[in-house]
């Protein structure tokens, strides 16, 4: 094949790859990739390069695949002075995220709603390495797979959602939720890994039920400045749409 014929034939194979009908980006196929160069007409093997057009999209995207079908809400609805502070709050955080996050108290108030706003906000401006773990799951298989832990642990960004959730018949953590939540968060505290926790307990409960925990996630707060209670009564609970904050 002459080198001109071999041009053509690359820029074949190419455009093939690249531009197929009914494609979802006009760029590629879809994939966050272009096809560049191919090796040779006997092997089509080319070189795979971020799409300029979704490529960063694509890539988001499959970030947040890896990292664990972390669930992504609209927006918060901060209609009570209480909600407005929270928002503002996470808001901040996830504009200088550094330590922890801590969420607590009753259901249906829109704690896992904030975290999401943070987790997502990292993810779309930049960081990798993130990690979403709900509570309940992540306790019952870290029992026979210590990958899951170590994971936890050295992870850039975890989202740990519905911290402590699970009790035992006392109607508190079991001791070994309780110890290995303790592993967790001393491991990511001594590295200066950013952690985000949406919890039923409020800091006050959870200094009460476990005080090292409490105090490790009281210091790597900002000594408390995000150490956040979200405040009882069935007032509290949202259900109307609000202007909001958008991290």
């Amino acid at each position: 094949m002459t080198v001109g014929a071999w041009e053509q034939h690359k820029e074949k194979l190419k455009n093939k790859y690249n531009h197929p009908e009914n494609s979802p980006c006009p760029t590629c196929r879809g994939t966050g990739h272009v096809m560049e160069t191919w090796s040779s007409d006997e092997w089509p093997q080319g070189l795979l390069t971020l799409c300029p057009t979704c490529g960063h999209r694509v890539e988001m995207e499959s970030e947040a695949r890896r990292a664990g079908g972390a669930p992504r809400f609209g927006d918060y609805l901060d209609n009570t002075p209480w909600q407005r502070s929270l928002h503002l709050s996470a808001g901040t955080f996830a504009k200088h995220p550094s330590g922890i996050f801590y969420i607590g108290g009753q259901t249906a108030t829109g704690k896992s709603h904030l975290c999401s706003k943070i987790y997502y906000h990292l993810l779309e401006n930049g960081s990798s390495g993130l990690n979403y773990q709900e509570w309940r799951a992540f306790a019952r298989r870290s029992i026979r797979n210590d990958n899951l832990i170590d994971a936890a642990k050295g992870c850039n960004i975890l989202w740990l959602d519905g911290f402590l959730d699970v009790v035992s018949s006392k109607g508190t953590p079991s001791d070994s939720d309780l110890a290995k939540a303790l592993e967790v968060i001393n491991a990511r505290c001594t590295q200066g890994k950013i952690t985000i926790i949406s919890s039923c307990w409020t800091p006050k409960r959870l200094e009460d039920i476990a005080p090292p925990i409490a105090s490790r996630i009281h210091q790597w707060s900002g000594n408390g400045c995000y150490f956040l209670t979200v405040p009882d009564g069935k007032e509290n609970r949202w259900n109307q749409p609000c202007s909001s904050y958008t991290a």
